[in-house]
């Protein structure tokens, strides 16, 4: 659970702390007042570029007649069955393009963020879900069930590899370079499983 939020330098912030008690909460406020910086913010605690799919360079606060954003910095403060755990993220140097992540004021690969906090979000951009392909909406359902179980992330990029192989497979076939039964045999195997343990990961989270 989120207990506090802070940031510096970053957006339309040059600093700000927000303590949340726990409950639900409701940010209100006219257009251009920043509410959608606060939700960016905690979406950048996960890898990936957060709700936006910005880039690091554009987070950083600027001033009248600065080129450049400044280098920026956001943290949330959690509670995890009483221990407290701090998530940070940011760029040290204005302009960078990767930002660095810290768990605990200690350097950690992005993917350690997931040990912690996995936001899902739907956003006025995405109202293309309800009447675009499928896959758009299996995407979006895939990120629900991710924030359920860690491990359906892995099994559903393991799926996707396995039907490109066994496209370009059957491609080559049709193009008259045979395919090779053994690999194509392999393959099918994999994608029964997997497909298997993604459909019940799916059923899972849906129940």
């Amino acid at each position: 659970m989120i207990t506090s939020l802070a940031l510096t330098d970053f957006r339309s912030y040059a600093s700000a702390s927000l303590p949340v008690s726990g409950g639900a909460v409701v940010l209100h406020g006219p257009n251009g007042a920043g509410k959608t910086n606060l939700l960016e913010a905690i979406s950048l605690l996960t890898p990936g570029k957060g709700l936006r799919g910005a880039t690091a360079q554009e987070m950083g606060r600027r001033e009248p007649g600065e080129a450049v954003g400044r280098a920026w910095a956001v943290m949330v403060t959690l509670d995890e069955d009483g221990e407290e755990v701090r998530l940070g993220t940011g760029v040290q140097t204005p302009g960078t393009a990767r930002r660095i992540v810290r768990i605990d004021g200690e350097t950690a690969p992005p993917g350690r963020l997931l040990d912690h906090l996995r936001p899902v979000w739907a956003t006025p951009e995405q109202d293309r879900l309800f009447s675009d392909a499928r896959a758009g909406r299996l995407r979006f359902f895939d990120r629900l069930v991710f924030a359920a179980d860690p491990d359906h992330a892995a099994t559903v990029s393991t799926y996707e590899k396995a039907l490109r192989e066994r496209l370009k497979l059957l491609t080559d076939g049709a193009e008259g370079r045979p395919a090779d039964p053994l690999w194509l045999d392999a393959l099918e195997a994999r994608l029964s499983e997997v497909g298997a343990r993604a459909a019940l990961a799916r059923t899972r989270a849906l129940a």
